[in-house]
């Protein structure tokens, strides 16, 4: 093939990788236009599922429902978030790979285009005539061979060299193009993380406020401490199923590490085990658990081997993991923001649970984590290790 032909079908290549890149561009786009309608969808329910939590009628039924309502359409936004998340890094690394595939084809390209100059000032001191003198140079015909095979070598090397560098100026000029689309694709994705964040931030602000504009209504207040402990009883009526639907297994090291598991998650506890009394209302109620203060995000792992015999949504307590550790004891942990365990999984000291976040809970992001022997609550501060 001569550099001509080279030549055109290098830009037939080029039109064919150029609408190949393009490709996913258009679903790209199409998948954003897709998740912003669902997006904006989200935050209608949001508004609403707020409205009825604040409730101008006062209603002072279904409260912990509306929360979690309220809670499992903030949970989907997150998700929406995520995967805008997931998108900006994905684009991220498309653009510094396509960056560096375009650097190292420019530094080909000038090796390329030094080795020509080289040949060129080498052809010019050689002269028109330069190739005959070496060949009526020789003292006899096998030496004219030798040297005539000698310079079709040289001929085909500069052909090759002038080919290459027409491929890869064809190949620098399709990298700039890509690049400079991943690069925008990857700017365009940023601003949408940046705008979805500082949506999901509000909606979580406005949350906040709907709950305190609740818990100041001291009938409304009344209303959902007596539908937490209806869920508390729920909760306990759940473990005494699950111990009761599944033969007792263990040999007792659970019982043995007492004072030494593993703490969940690193924190303060902002609310302990045992009797407490609310101060605005004086309301007396009994805390079944932990309410650890811990960073949205960070990983809620198990503090001992067992299995998982619930995990999923709890009216009252969010997002929950419920591991049973044999010989009739159980954890539990609430207002989770992930899941990653499923029923029926064994999972192993430090196994991570899901991720810390707010679900369920009143008080901002934390951990919410009970000790259970059968049905019956244990003090969490007697059995984990001092943190």
């Amino acid at each position: 093939m001569n550099v001509a032909q080279s030549r055109g079908a290098l830009r037939w290549l080029g039109g064919i990788v150029l609408v190949w890149l393009m490709a996913p561009g258009l679903a790209f786009a199409a998948d954003e236009e897709a998740s912003a309608r669902e997006i904006k969808a989200l935050r209608a329910k949001i508004a609403g599922s707020r409205e009825r939590l604040g409730g101008a009628e006062r209603n002072e039924r279904d409260l912990l429902r509306r929360i979690q309502d309220l809670d499992q359409d903030l949970d989907a936004l997150r998700v929406q978030v995520d995967r805008s998340r997931q998108r900006a890094a994905q684009s991220a690394e498309t653009h510094a790979r396509v960056e560096a595939d375009r650097v190292a084809s420019v530094q080909r390209l000038a090796k390329t285009r030094e080795a020509m100059a080289q040949r060129a000032v080498a052809l010019y001191r050689a002269g028109v005539a330069g190739p005959l003198q070496v060949l009526f140079a020789s003292t006899d015909l096998p030496e004219m061979l030798v040297r005539m095979g000698s310079l079709e070598r040289l001929l085909i090397h500069d052909s090759e060299l002038v080919a290459r560098s027409v491929r890869e100026t064809a190949r620098v000029g399709v990298l700039e193009v890509e690049a400079g689309r991943a690069r925008q694709v990857s700017e365009d994705a940023h601003q949408r993380l940046a705008r979805r964040n500082s949506v999901l931030s509000a909606e979580r602000a406005a949350r906040a406020t709907a709950l305190e504009g609740l818990r100041q209504d001291q009938a409304r207040e009344h209303a959902l401490l007596a539908e937490l402990e209806t869920a508390s009883k729920l909760l306990q009526q759940t473990l005494a199923k699950l111990r009761a639907q599944q033969a007792s297994f263990g040999n007792g090291q659970f019982a043995a590490r007492k004072g030494e598991l593993l703490r969940p998650v690193s924190g303060l506890v902002r609310r302990p085990f045992g009797r407490l009394v609310d101060p605005q209302y004086q309301t007396e109620i009994f805390h079944k658990g932990l309410e650890i203060k811990a960073r949205r995000g960070d990983p809620v792992r198990a503090v001992a081997p067992g299995r998982v015999r619930l995990a999923g949504w709890f009216q009252g307590y969010g997002k929950l993991v419920i591991v049973d550790h044999g010989d009739g004891y159980f954890t539990v942990s609430g207002h989770l923001a992930d899941v990653y365990v499923q029923v029926g999984d064994s999972v192993g000291e430090g196994d991570a649970l899901g991720t810390v976040g707010d679900t369920g809970s009143l008080e901002g992001p934390g951990l919410y984590f009970e000790v259970r022997r059968g049905s019956g609550p244990l003090n969490p501060a007697e059995w984990l290790a001092k943190g």
